[in-house]
């Protein structure tokens, strides 16, 4: 229960929360990053570099 009402904005928010919630689906799998910027999925000063200059 909430100690106070959400109306408004708030609300909205709550919502779009509420709704980008349920797609996410938890598992016993460690997590893993994956860098989408090189080939290999590590992360590079130089794709970081390069990315911002494009």
């Amino acid at each position: 229960q909430f100690r106070r009402t959400l109306v408004g904005t708030r609300w909205e928010a709550w919502l779009h929360l509420v709704r980008r919630l349920m797609d996410v689906q938890l598992s016993q799998l460690p997590d893993q990053l994956c860098w989408k910027l090189t080939k290999n999925g590590e992360f590079s000063v130089k794709s970081m570099y390069l990315d911002v200059i494009n």
